[in-house]
């Protein structure tokens, strides 16, 4: 690899000035890579052998976001520094030494009326050390499409390689962080009781189970739509699978199986609950109205009343919805 300095900066020589770029990769073989996005910058790692033999000159995709661009542009800004730290060192020993020189042929234009005497100051000797990555992360990936073999931290969507996404593993990767939340959430009262007191840690930690119920409902919204579209060249909306009925509905017309399939009555109707408690707690504050109540059939509140999510629940709608999902991998 090799960093470009300006080709007009000499004139004099008329030519291209070319540094070659080492390389140190981390201990798995991975080189470190950032997404040119700037609503991203996104930082992965990606197998170098899989690097140069497998991803294409004009199309890399970014894990996170999907942004795709041409493969000269994921340098990560801590690369992009040692290289302009490289190029400069070279740049100030590159004219430390043709300035020598020429003082040098000027020394040699001494006669009996003028004395030049030249005393090089010290010498700058241009060290060009291999770039280094960042210590390898634990979670390696690989893809199923294309082999390509990459590592995040936290979670990905996209192949770098070829786009591919899993929305299999991202839908599993998704219920299981959430799942770990829910599990941490005493630790984490705790923690936020000695950083902001008993009654803000309270509230913190309701919010963040009632959030879950959202996460869940979007997770599987996004796991349904990418079944379905690889089961149905048909478009659906955005918004059909936080619809409990719909989606059953639309499932059925095209496998002849609706989530009755794989769920009974009692957990179909407690799917259909927490989609609409998750639905009034989102739009509405959590507050009851009436179209709740009709669409949930709940006659635990009445209108004006507020759902309240008791992390049993968040539990609940979460078995729920892998025992589905995994049914609908089995299609």
């Amino acid at each position: 690899m090799d960093v470009v300095i300006d080709k007009n900066t000499y004139e004099r020589r008329k030519e291209m000035i070319s540094i070659p770029i080492k390389l140190k990769l981390d201990e798995k073989g991975y080189l470190d890579r950032e997404c040119p996005n700037e609503q991203c910058l996104y930082k992965f790692k990606i197998n170098m052998e899989d690097w140069e033999n497998n991803v294409s000159d004009k199309e890399v995709h970014c894990p996170m976001c999907g942004h795709i661009d041409t493969s000269d542009k994921w340098w990560t800004q801590e690369q992009l520094e040692e290289m302009r730290n490289i190029a400069q060192n070279y740049a100030m020993s590159y004219l430390d030494k043709e300035l020598n020189k020429s003082f040098k042929k000027l020394e040699k234009c001494s006669n009996k009326f003028i004395k030049i005497k030249y005393n090089p100051g010290k010498k700058i000797t241009f060290i060009n050390n291999p770039i280094g990555q960042s210590k390898e992360w634990n979670l390696d990936i690989k893809c199923k499409e294309c082999g390509t073999r990459y590592s995040v931290i936290g979670s990905a969507y996209f192949c770098p390689c070829c786009g591919y996404n899993s929305a299999e593993d991202v839908f599993e990767e998704s219920l299981d962080t959430i799942e770990k939340m829910l599990d941490s959430t005493l630790e984490m009262k705790k923690m936020f009781s000695e950083s902001y007191g008993d009654d803000k840690a309270e509230t913190m930690v309701r919010s963040m189970i009632e959030g879950t119920l959202g996460d869940v409902v979007s997770a599987y919204q996004k796991f349904a739509e990418m079944k379905y579209r690889s089961l149905s060249e048909n478009e659906v909306r955005v918004n059909d699978f936080q619809i409990v009925e719909k989606g059953s509905e639309l499932f059925k017309k095209i496998t002849s199986y609706g989530y009755d399939k794989w769920l009974n009555d009692s957990e179909l109707k407690k799917m259909n609950l927490y989609f609409q408690r998750r639905h009034v707690i989102e739009h509405n504050n959590g507050i009851v109205d009436q179209k709740y109540i009709d669409k949930s059939e709940d006659s635990s509140y009445s209108i004006g009343q507020r759902i309240i999510v008791k992390i049993d629940d968040a539990y609940d709608l979460l078995r729920i919805i892998k025992k589905l999902a995994n049914g609908l991998n089995e299609v």
